[in-house]
């Protein structure tokens, strides 16, 4: 009998909680419906730059949308025409109930969106895992070409960053964990980075930055080279930066595993993975003893940001799951008392 009471007492302490919060939702909700084309994708982000048509409630103008739920971004791609419910009272606004109309050409933004530079959208293949990564034609820190081909017979990890990057918790980041692995790695295993800046980012520049971090060019290698070609590869990547004038590019971040027969193997789109999760991944990729509790790590932490977005970007494995559950078992205490209290009052 207790028992039954009190599962009747959480169960109407979770209906009244959800019934305040679907109440508070409604009452600032401004939905309306719109129609657009997708000028870009930050799959980091869980972002979706649109352009608008003019319509009764929405003026013609080039948004960035929040993409609920965030998986959703799995079928959009840029040249898409789309229309969806827009709620416009969120920041960002955000974008849900999407539907693909057809698709066009983008050669660029057009004259009148200011916030989509000409340029930087482009109509390129996206890779995907158990392709061939594509060579590229870069210029490293030394001002040596080279390609990804020629790297064919080492396993590698790619990554995209720039070196006037503002933000430690991106770029910075990312090339410190490169610099672990780069101590870690003991089987000809090679480091490249890509520029998303390659008017700025030439080989000397690039030498500077390679020295903070302490990059080995024989096993470490800093790309730029002609800026067309060189964001044409990350774009293939679904990695395309866009010029923010108070915090200079905003970027996806995408961490690349390529096996040694030049197969891509691992797309990364959080930057939450340390470098004992990478290593062990790239290990079992080369078919060489490799911790499973890391690997099981890096699947997990890329498992929450699929489902759930990079709102949990920095979930980093089981310490995080165990405070996820804490924090569940909290909310369920908390409604469990609720809903006695709600019970017992009304008995």
């Amino acid at each position: 009998m207790r028992l039954a009471s009190a599962a009747r007492g959480v169960l109407l302490g979770l209906a009244v909680a959800s019934a305040v919060v679907l109440a508070s939702e409604r009452a600032v909700a401004h939905e309306v419906e719109i129609r657009g084309l997708v000028l870009g994708i930050d799959g980091v982000r869980a972002r979706a730059i649109v352009r608008v048509e003019r319509g009764a409630l929405v003026p013609a103008a080039t948004v960035t949308f929040a993409v609920r739920p965030a998986t959703a971004l799995e079928k959009l791609s840029a040249g898409q025409t789309i229309s969806a419910t827009a709620d416009l009272d969120r920041k960002p606004n955000v974008l849900s109930g999407i539907r693909v109309l057809g698709a066009q050409i983008i050669a660029g933004a057009a004259k009148e969106d200011a916030a989509i530079p000409a340029g930087v959208l482009r109509n390129v293949h996206h890779v995907a895992t158990g392709e061939a990564v594509p060579d590229g034609d870069f210029l490293d820190q030394l001002g040596r070409h080279f390609t990804l081909g020629d790297l064919r017979g080492h396993a590698v990890v790619l990554a995209f960053v720039y070196t006037r990057c503002k933000d430690v918790r991106v770029c910075p980041l990312i090339s410190a964990k490169f610099a672990k692995l780069q101590a870690a790695f003991r089987n000809g295993e090679r480091l490249v980075e890509v520029t998303l800046d390659p008017r700025y980012d030439r080989p000397g520049v690039l030498a500077s930055y390679a020295k903070i971090f302490g990059a080995d060019p024989a096993r470490w290698r800093l790309a730029t080279g002609d800026p067309e070609r060189v964001l044409d590869f990350a774009a293939q990547f679904q990695v395309t930066a866009f010029p923010e004038p108070r915090i200079g590019l905003i970027h996806a971040e995408r961490t690349v595993v390529v096996d040694s027969s030049g197969l891509i193997r691992d797309l990364i789109d959080e930057t939450s993975w340390t470098p004992d999760q990478l290593l062990a991944r790239v290990r079992d990729q080369e078919r060489l003893a490799a911790n499973p509790f890391h690997r099981f790590e890096l699947w997990l932490s890329a498992a929450a940001v699929s489902v759930c977005g990079n709102s949990v970007a920095q979930f980093s494995g089981f310490t995080d799951l165990a405070i996820v559950f804490a924090i569940f078992a909290g909310f369920g205490w908390l409604f469990y008392r609720i809903g006695r209290a709600i019970y017992r009052s009304a008995a």
